[in-house]
């Protein structure tokens, strides 16, 4: 590691241990440097160029910027994993649990805020993909059918359709026969996928459009309002001393407005994301930061747990806790799901 990045690591961690800017001085007798005040300030300055490190008020210290957290996080921070000790004192809790999934996700919930003092944040497991089981028509008035979609989940939806020609029941019938044995058991991904076969007719397409819009509503609202916890934990950081911080992050931490703010596209299979500042929605969200990982069966039901804090986050204690954690619930799930 160069002489530039050594610096802005000392600072990104001294700025998280102590929430006061960093100075050069401070710097060179914390960590020994074996540099004088003068060249460190500056390689600050530099850094302060390149926009990862910035100047708050009129302070002599730099903290870092949205882009500085970044860099360390993807190039700098060492990885950590959790001690033998630090392991088993969350395997312990969750064993005292009873076997009931939904304990478990609170109990996640739980040993997150704890152990991170930020806000938790776990989604019950779900299915990711939703597929058409099979779909019904039925004859209305005029050129009118009322469209019935059944997905594998067991969801029922309903929509009145209009045609460009008025269809009478045995001809929807056989529409629905002929669209449930092309589209049947795909998701909305695969819709509509039709090589070598002849195009869609115009009433076929008005019911496949129907369909790719209920599929794809579903697979939105397959995210839920998350579990929260450690709020109190979160607003005791020093970010939030103040009135109008405070009362943003209390709207911000709302589990209605949770799993629209949560970043879950950025979420990769077995990874852990992190989401920093200025790269979440707008609002109170560009001044935190998320730490989520997935959690469930390949292939089957799934969800999401992870922390909300603010961008002065231990990130690599919240990587391994986030992970462990992630890593349990699938473990408890696979032995739920094979009758362990």
């Amino acid at each position: 590691m160069c002489i530039r990045d050594s610096i802005l690591a000392f600072i990104v961690d001294d700025f998280i241990d102590s929430a006061t800017p960093v100075g050069s001085q401070s710097l060179v007798e914390r960590h020994s440097l074996g540099l004088s005040s003068a060249t460190v300030r500056n390689e600050m300055a530099a850094l302060e160029e390149e926009g990862l490190i910035t100047h708050p008020h009129t302070s002599a210290g730099r903290i870092p910027s949205h882009r500085g957290y970044r860099y360390y996080v993807s190039s700098l921070m060492p990885e950590r994993s959790l001690s033998s000790q630090e392991q088993f004192t969350i395997l312990h809790q969750f064993h005292q649990a009873s076997g009931q999934l939904e304990e478990w996700v609170q109990l996640a919930a739980s040993v997150l805020a704890n152990n991170l003092h930020n806000v938790a944040l776990v989604t019950q497991p779900r299915l990711l993909e939703v597929r058409l089981k099979h779909l019904q028509l039925v004859e209305l008035l005029d050129n009118r059918a009322l469209l019935v979609v059944v997905t594998t989940d067991s969801g029922a939806h309903q929509r009145t359709l209009e045609f460009p020609v008025t269809m009478h029941q045995e001809a929807l019938s056989r529409l629905a026969t002929r669209l449930n044995v092309e589209f049947g058991n795909r998701t909305v991904a695969e819709f509509p996928l039709r090589q070598g076969l002849e195009p869609l007719g115009e009433a076929e397409l008005v019911v496949v459009s129907a369909v790719r819009e209920l599929l794809l509503r579903e697979e939105q609202a397959a995210v839920e309002a998350p579990i929260v916890h450690g709020v109190r934990e979160m607003l005791r950081q020093p970010e939030f001393g103040q009135s109008d911080r405070m009362l943003d992050t209390l709207e911000a931490v709302d589990e209605r407005r949770l799993r629209d703010a949560i970043p879950s596209g950025a979420m990769g299979e077995g990874d852990v994301a992190i989401v920093i500042g200025d790269e979440n929605r707008a609002g109170p969200y560009q001044d935190m930061s998320f730490v989520l990982a997935r959690y469930g069966l390949p292939g089957g039901a799934s969800g999401m747990l992870g922390v909300l804090g603010p961008t002065r986050m231990a990130y690599g204690d919240a990587v391994a806790n986030v992970r462990y954690v992630s890593d349990v619930l699938t473990e408890l799930m696979r032995r739920l799901h094979e009758g362990e």
